[in-house]
């Protein structure tokens, strides 16, 4: 299960483990994102949400292959790294490699493709925080700046202090070591400091992240899905309404994603099932009328997909325990180690 600190009003924790894709929906501050289960067997993964003020931070990693979309906030601003990842990830088609910082203006398109488990960390504030804690550096202190998508590459991220700082005040926070005021104060612009500092040093080191015409097909496929209450569709449905040639399509999801848009729509709709189930009460729902609902009518082959992909057959999901234990965090026993961070 997942455990909440607080030390007072203005700073909170909580951390949790999990064995499904739904914790994952929540990555940071309010958001919530839709997640894809892509790699087959049971998901797992650690998760932690911290706020220090209205200043949100979290870190993370899970086990699978998944694809995450939707908008993080529509007036904050989210800025994210990649803290390591087994086979490679890819944002709007571009790739992302450990140490690469992401910033996403406020009401952006997330769209992120991991191809094996992960770890990554992320920031959320209002774009004021960032302009006043930067005023002194031209380009970060101007809004415009923090208006567009951008991707930065950086060759010495200090992914390690940026783990090792989040973990030492998890820590902190858990053992109420904060107070509230000035020290409250100091640990937010550290955190801040922690995601931004680099994208303040080298600010040319970023560029504006466009969407490519295969991440682009893809999204309109998935609008179109959703207008339609995510039922069954068939592609050449897709290719009719979207005008789309039937070789474009296919390309465009090998591109973006890696598998062909028919073994992606089945992961999409099985991902939904999924999640339902896993919120659902066993003596409330039935299996086959979620099932029957998003359009699997199949039901013995719906099962086997179902199992290839989590591990387990879908009654199996409905009756499991969803019980997720906290992680042991370490602390530091030196009350001055955050000095190496400043």
């Amino acid at each position: 299960m997942g455990r909440a600190w607080t030390t007072q009003d203005d700073v909170r924790l909580r951390s949790e483990r999990f064995n499904s894709i739904e914790t994952l929906k929540n990555p940071i501050g309010n958001s919530q994102i839709e997640i894809v289960q892509l790699g087959r067997g049971r998901l797992s993964g650690e998760l932690l949400h911290g706020r220090i003020e209205d200043v949100a931070f979290s870190r993370g990693q899970f086990s699978l292959s998944v694809r995450a979309t939707g908008v993080f906030s529509p007036d904050k601003i989210v800025v994210g790294t990649l803290l390591a990842c087994v086979g490679g990830s890819r944002s709007l088609g571009d790739t992302v490699v450990p140490g690469d910082v992401l910033m996403h203006p406020p009401g952006a398109e997330h769209d992120r493709l991991y191809e094996g488990a992960a770890r990554f960390a992320g920031v959320m504030c209002d774009p004021a925080e960032i302009l006043d804690l930067f005023v002194a550096e031209e380009h970060v202190s101007d809004p415009e700046f923090w208006t567009k998508r951008r991707h930065f590459r950086f060759t010495d991220r200090r992914t390690g202090a940026l783990g090792a700082l989040l973990a030492l005040l998890a820590g902190r926070l858990q053992h109420g070591g904060i107070p509230q005021g000035a020290a409250a104060e100091y640990w937010k612009r550290s955190v801040l400091d922690a995601f931004i500092g680099p994208v303040a040093m080298e600010p040319g080191a970023g560029r504006e992240r466009p969407v490519a015409s295969s991440t682009r097909i893809v999204h309109d496929v998935e609008r179109y899905l959703h207008k339609y209450g995510n039922r069954a569709v068939h592609v050449s449905e897709i290719c009719e309404k979207l005008k789309l040639k039937r070789r474009t399509l296919y390309r465009a999801f090998d591109e973006a994603l890696g598998i062909g848009p028919i073994e992606f729509l089945r992961a999409k709709r099985l991902s939904m099932v999924h999640l339902r189930l896993r919120q659902a009460s066993p003596d409330e729902t039935g299996v086959l009328d979620v099932a029957t609902e998003l359009g699997f009518l199949e039901f013995g082959r719906f099962a086997q997909q179902y199992r290839a992909l989590f591990g387990e057959y879908p009654r199996e999901t409905l009756h499991r325990n969803a019980r997720k234990k906290r992680p042991d965090l370490k602390t530091s026993s030196s009350p001055d180690d955050l000095a190496r961070f400043a």
